[in-house]
């Protein structure tokens, strides 16, 4: 069995592969350069900057790739310090479409993918820059999600607590009892 194949048997079929748009090397380009030049102490380093983003920008752009499968989301991006993930769609609470004046200069869009547990990390391996068709690929996850979400919820009948009305006893009681420390206090 080979990598491609194993990997499938974990994370499903491929729905969906992300395209990213050739812009994403000049909106990095400038973006560094930006933050570069903000910093005053940077400024010398600008002209080196844009030498080695001539190597940089394509090679990132290059290893840059997202895969929609009917389970996951896998997600692969970095040139130094390279990032893989794989994004469960049942772990998927929301993908937000994000633009700021440069992306729209460039005329990318980008999608953060919001996870259950996240509880808010800036930096995210859902965070997915320049896709083509990001509208699109958003809704192919979303809509993969609810058909992974609602197979489990399939696979799974909840069924009620025996001791459901105990318990609902034991806390209607507890509760009495705070109430009652809370009028002593």
């Amino acid at each position: 069995m080979n990598r491609s194949s194993q990997r499938d048997d974990v994370t499903g079929e491929t729905v969906s592969e992300a395209e990213f748009d050739r812009n994403l090397i000049g909106y990095g380009r400038w973006i560094v350069s930006g933050v570069l030049l903000i910093t005053v102490v940077g400024i010398p380093l600008i002209p080196f900057w844009l030498l080695f983003s001539l190597w940089y920008g394509p090679e990132y752009h290059r290893r840059s790739f997202a895969r929609l499968t009917t389970q996951a989301l896998e997600v692969r991006k970095g040139v130094f310090f390279r990032t893989e993930a794989t994004i469960p769609l049942n772990r998927v609470t929301d993908v937000r479409l994000h633009d700021g004046p440069f992306m729209r200069f460039y005329k990318l869009r980008g999608l953060k993918v919001e996870t259950a547990g996240q509880s808010g990390s800036t930096g995210s391996e859902g965070n997915l820059i320049g896709v083509i068709g990001a509208v699109e690929f958003r809704d192919s996850i979303l809509a993969q999600r609810q058909n992974a979400v609602g197979v489990e919820e399939q696979g799974a009948s909840p069924q009620p607590a025996a001791d459901a009305p105990e318990i609902l006893t034991e806390i209607r009681d507890i509760l009495a009892r705070i109430e009652e420390q809370g009028r002593r206090s």
